[in-house]
């Protein structure tokens, strides 16, 4: 079960790259890519990823097939997760959305309660401007993707981030889209995989304190005269309340992540944000 768990939670296939500042990342690399090619080049590329696309689709039936209770509830946060990046943060759509999940689906096609201009394709989310940050923020954000994307030497691949830093990945973006309010615990939790039920809470609240320190210690050795990247957090249990100590480097850690290729990692964040 903690395979599928994982297995729905992670991002679409997408062209193996290191994410970095805007004068190094090639927001455009597939599309331009493809204006090199022959004709010949793109037909057969084309007909690679049609082949690709549909045998993934058979996987996540096959899944379906052999634990549908598993695939039921990872299959909504999939949809959130996938419609969100693709289309912004919309609280009418979301909950239509919520409707139809809940029981509209019955009577209607999750394609008709789309909005009729809707276009399901990826973002690009530009990475925070270099030029507009201070000298502590540029730190910080450099700091970040050594953490994530490694260096020029040594690139770090989201698709083969081990499970800590996939977690310290989610876990931060979650806290810095929820801006000024934050991220609630159990909601991190769940979208970690260790939220189901009868799952071990305790294995929850110390992923997510691990995380954190992992994160500021890493932050610490990297930016001279850093303390603390959280807030001490509030609350007890699942409704204990996690929150940037800066606002500011909240702001830039949140741009950074949704332009992140693992982005896709990450919910919707709460219409509290």
């Amino acid at each position: 079960m903690g395979f599928l768990v994982r297995f729905m939670m992670m991002p679409p296939s997408q062209d193996a790259h290191v994410h970095a500042p805007p004068a190094k990342h090639n927001l455009g690399g597939e599309e331009e890519q493809d204006e090199d090619m022959s004709p010949e080049e793109l037909r057969f590329r084309r007909k690679e990823r049609e082949t690709r696309r549909s045998e993934l689709l058979d996987a996540i039936h096959a899944i379906a097939r052999r634990s549908p209770e598993v695939f039921e509830a990872e299959a909504e946060d999939l949809i959130r997760r996938s419609v969100w990046q693709q289309t912004g943060s919309d609280p009418i759509f979301s909950s239509k959305l919520d409707r139809w999940l809940k029981s509209e689906y019955r009577f209607e096609t999750f394609a008709s309660i789309l909005p009729h201009d809707a276009r399901l394709e990826r973002r690009d989310v530009e990475p925070p401007s270099v030029e507009h940050l201070d000298a502590r923020h540029r730190q910080v954000y450099d700091a970040l993707i050594e953490k994530f994307d490694g260096t020029e030497e040594q690139p770090r691949n989201h698709h083969r981030w081990d499970a800590a830093t996939r977690d310290q990945f989610i876990i931060l973006g979650m806290i810095a889209l929820g801006g000024k309010h934050g991220e609630r615990q159990a909601r991190m939790v769940h979208y970690l995989g260790l939220g189901a039920s009868g799952g071990d809470h305790l294995r929850g609240s110390n992923t997510v304190r691990a995380a954190k320190i992992a994160l500021t210690r890493h932050l610490r050795s990297r930016v001279p005269g850093f303390t603390d990247l959280f807030s001490k957090a509030t609350g007890n249990g699942d409704r204990r309340q996690h929150r940037f100590k800066d606002m500011d480097v909240a702001s830039t850690v949140a741009q950074y992540v949704r332009s992140h290729p693992a982005s896709m990692l990450l919910p919707e964040p709460p219409l509290t944000a």
